[in-house]
C-alpha cells in the first residue's frame, strides 16, 4: 500500500502514465520454459533461473517462486535446493524492507553450509546477501566483513564475479562511510578483477557505483562516462536494479552539470522500473532524487513535503543511511526557499553534510535568449516584407526596430556573460578554500604523526633505559632498596603503556568506539593477576560505533583509565562493572560495590580534577556519585 501511493504520487508530479512490460524478456522466457518442464527436478531448476532473476524481480514475485521453490526441494529431500531456495527467501525479505527476517533465515544458511553441506559458491552469496543486510542497518564494519569473506569464497570457488562481487560490497561500505577514496579503491579493484569484457557487462551496478564515487570526488566527467556505461550494461543484461539505480544517478549528475532539463527522462524511466521491483530501500532514494530534481525546477514546497514523507517511511522501516541524503535534499529545497532558519537547522542534523552551491542554468539561459533571438528574426523578416508597400517610413521605423531589440539581445548576452564569470569566480574561491582546508588537514595530520614518532624515539627510548637500569642495579648490588627501585620499574612500565596508548591513538585519523572498548579491555587485563580478589566485568551496547577524532578518543580513554584505577586502587571493592552504551549518544559508566566517595574529602589531587578537564575539553559531562546501599559510580555522557 505505501509502495503504491508513492508511485500515485509521483505519476501525480509528472502528469505522464506508464506503460512498460510486465517482467524482463529473460524473465517472460524463464516463465515459458517452465510451463513445458514436467519433473520436479526440471522445474526446481527452472524456479532457481527465474529467481536468480531477483534483482529484475517483485519482492513478493520472488518470494512466491523461493517458496515454491523450497517446497520443491522439501519433498524431494535436496538439502543443498532448500538452502539455495532459503537465499533466495533472504533476497526477497531485503528486498522488502523486512531485514531482521531477512538475517535470521541467511544464518539458518549458514549453519547448515557450515557443517552437512560444502558449497562455498552459496556460502558466498550468502554473506554477500548479509552484507546487504548490514548495508540497510548501518552496520558498515559488519558488511566490510561479509565483503571480505565474499572475495575468500570467490577466491577458492575461482569464481571472478563473486570477487567482484565482494569488493564492489567493501566499497560500498566505505562510500556510505564517506571516505571516498578507499572507496573508490575498492571499486577500481574490483573493476580489475574482471577477465573479460563480457564480465564487466554483466555487472553494471560496478559502473554505477564508480559513478557515484567520481561524483563525490567532484570529477563530473569521469561521473558522467561510467554511469553511460552502467546503463548501457544493465539495459543489455535486463538486470532492472542496476539501470534504476544507474538512472537514478545519471538524474542527480545531470541536476549537478546543470542540465535540470535532462534528468526528467531518466527520473521517469526509473520510476517506471521501481514499480516492478518495489523495494523500499531504493523508493526512498528515489524520493531523495526527486526531491532534489524539485529544487532545481523551482518546485521546493513540493520537495519539502516529500522529504518529509521519505523521512518517516525511513524512520518506520529503519533506514538510517537514507536520512543523510533525504535531509540533504530537505536543506536543498529550504535554501532554494529562501527559509535561511530551517536550512540552517536541517545543516545541524546532518552528520557530515558537503556545502553545495546552487548553481544558475546558464546553458538553459542560452538556450532561452537563442530562441527569443530566432524568433525575433522571423519578426522582423515579416516587417520587411510589409516594407515593400511603403518602403520609406517602414525602413526607417523596421531599422530602429531591429537595432532596438540587436541592442537589447547584446545587453543580454553582456549580463549573462558576466552572471557566467561571477559564477566562474566564485567556484574558483570555493575550490581555493576546499584546497587551503585540505591543506589544513593534511598538515595536522603529519604533525600529529610526527609528534608520535618523536615521543616514541625520545621519552620512549629513555623509559626503556630507566627500566633497564633497574634491572641492572637490582642485580648489582643487594643492598640497594628494592623497593624504591621497583617502583620506579613499575613507573617506568606505565609511562610505556601511556605513550603506546597516546601513540595508537595519535597515528589514526579516528578512532571508532570498539576499538576503545577493545583496547580498554586489554588494559584492564593486566589488574586481573595483581587483583585475584576484584571481579572485572565490561558490559558492551553499542548500537552506533561512533568515530571520535583522535583528541576526543584520548581523553576519553584517559578518563576511563583513571576512573577504573581509583576503583581498583581505592574502593576496597570486590567487583568493579564498565558498561560503555552508545545509542545515538555516548555514556561510559564506571561501578564499584566498595566503601563509596566522600564528596568533600575524595576530590583532592590531581585524578578527579585531571578527568573533569578532559571531560570538559570533550565537551562532554563527567558526573561522580555513591551507589546505594554501597559503592561509588563514575559517568562520562557524551
Amino acid at each position: 500500500m505505501l509502495y503504491r501511493c508513492l508511485v500515485i504520487f509521483i505519476f501525480t508530479v509528472f502528469y505522464f502514465n506508464i506503460s512498460c512490460s510486465a517482467q524482463t524478456g529473460v524473465i517472460e522466457s524463464i516463465k515459458k520454459k517452465m510451463q513445458l518442464v514436467k519433473t520436479p527436478g526440471e522445474k526446481l531448476s527452472v524456479i532457481f533461473s527465474l529467481c536468480g532473476q531477483g534483482y529484475s524481480l517483485h519482492p513478493d514475485s520472488l518470494m512466491v517462486y523461493a517458496t515454491m521453490g523450497r517446497a520443491i526441494a522439501e519433498e524431494t529431500g535436496n538439502l543443498n535446493d532448500k538452502v539455495k531456495a532459503m537465499y533466495f527467501e533472504s533476497f526477497a525479505l531485503t528486498n522488502k524492507g523486512l531485514i531482521d527476517s531477512s538475517l535470521n533465515i541467511a544464518n539458518q544458511c549458514i549453519a547448515v553450509l557450515s557443517g552437512p553441506i560444502n558449497d562455498p559458491v552459496l556460502l558466498a552469496n550468502v554473506y554477500n546477501q548479509k552484507g546487504r543486510c548490514f548495508m540497510r542497518m548501518n552496520k558498515y564494519k559488519e558488511a566490510i566483513e561479509m565483503g571480505y569473506k565474499v572475495i575468500n569464497g570467490g577466491e577458492k570457488a575461482s569464481d571472478t564475479l563473486l570477487q567482484m562481487k565482494g569488493k564492489t560490497l567493501i566499497g560500498w561500505a566505505y562510500l556510505e562511510m564517506g571516505q571516498s577514496k578507499d572507496a573508490l579503491t575498492w571499486h577500481l579493484k574490483a573493476l580489475q578483477t574482471a577477465k573479460s569484457p563480457a564480465m564487466l557487462e554483466q555487472y553494471g551496478i560496478l559502473f554505477a557505483n564508480l559513478a557515484l564515487n567520481y561524483s563525490v570526488l567532484g570529477k563530473l566527467d569521469s561521473s558522467l562516462y561510467f554511469i553511460d556505461r552502467a546503463i548501457s550494461y544493465s539495459e543489455k543484461n535486463e538486470n532492472l536494479f542496476a539501470l534504476s539505480n544507474s538512472l537514478a544517478i545519471q538524474a542527480q549528475l545531470f541536476v549537478r552539470a546543470g542540465k535540470s532539463n535532462l534528468a526528467e527522462a531518466p527520473l521517469k524511466k526509473m520510476v517506471s522500473i521501481r514499480k516492478l521491483i518495489g523495494d523500499p530501500f531504493y523508493i526512498i532514494s528515489d524520493m531523495s532524487q526527486l526531491s532534489l530534481y524539485y529544487a532545481h525546477n523551482g518546485q521546493p514546497e513540493k520537495g519539502i513535503a516529500l522529504c518529509f514523507e521519505g523521512i518517516e517511511i525511513a524512520r518506520k522501516f529503519g533506514m538510517d543511511t537514507k536520512l543523510f541524503f533525504l535531509y540533504g535534499s530537505l536543506a536543498e529545497n529550504y535554501k532554494v526557499l529562501g527559509n535561511t532558519k530551517k536550512y540552517a537547522e536541517v545543516l545541524e542534523t546532518i552528520i557530515a553534510l558537503k556545502d553545495s552551491v546552487y548553481q544558475t542554468n546558464s546553458a538553459e539561459a542560452l538556450a532561452e535568449m537563442q530562441t527569443r533571438y530566432e524568433l525575433q528574426k522571423k519578426e522582423n523578416l515579416i516587417i520587411l516584407q510589409k516594407l515593400d508597400i511603403s518602403r520609406k517610413n517602414y525602413l526607417l521605423y523596421g531599422s530602429l526596430l531591429f537595432l532596438f531589440f540587436a541592442s537589447l539581445l547584446a545587453w543580454i548576452l553582456f549580463r549573462g556573460y558576466r552572471n557566467n564569470q561571477q559564477v566562474r569566480m566564485g567556484k574558483m574561491q570555493e575550490e581555493e578554500k576546499q584546497l587551503a582546508a585540505h591543506a589544513i588537514i593534511s598538515a595536522e595530520e603529519n604533525e600529529r604523526k610526527r609528534i608520535a614518532a618523536d615521543l616514541h624515539d625520545n621519552i620512549g627510548a629513555y623509559a626503556t633505559a630507566i627500566s633497564a637500569n633497574v634491572d641492572d642495579l637490582m642485580m648489582a648490588d643487594r643492598s640497594v632498596d628494592k623497593t624504591i627501585l621497583l617502583t620506579m620499574k613499575n613507573n617506568a612500565g606505565e609511562i610505556m603503556s601511556n605513550l603506546r596508548d597516546t601513540i595508537w591513538i595519535l597515528n589514526k585519523d579516528y578512532i571508532l568506539l570498539t576499538s576503545i572498548s577493545d583496547r580498554f579491555k586489554t588494559y584492564t587485563q593486566k589488574f586481573s593477576d595483581s587483583y585475584p580478589g576484584i571481579e572485572i566485568e565490561i558490559q558492551e551496547k553499542i548500537i552506533d560505533n561512533l568515530s571520535l577524532s583522535p583528541q576526543i578518543a584520548l581523553n576519553t580513554i584517559r578518563i576511563m583509565q583513571e576512573a577504573f584505577h581509583n576503583a581498583v586502587k581505592h574502593s576496597k571493592a570486590t567487583k568493579i562493572t564498565i558498561e560503555i552504551i552508545s545509542n545515538g549518544g555516548l555514556k561510559i559508566l564506571v561501578k564499584d560495590n566498595g566503601k563509596g566517595i566522600n564528596l568533600d574529602e575524595d576530590f583532592h589531587g590531581n585524578g578527579v580534577p585531571g578527568m573533569q578537564q578532559r571531560a570538559k575539553r570533550n565537551g562532554w559531562q563527567l558526573l561522580i556519585s555513591t551507589i546505594e546501599p554501597t559503592g561509588t559510580m563514575v559517568a562520562l555522557i557524551s
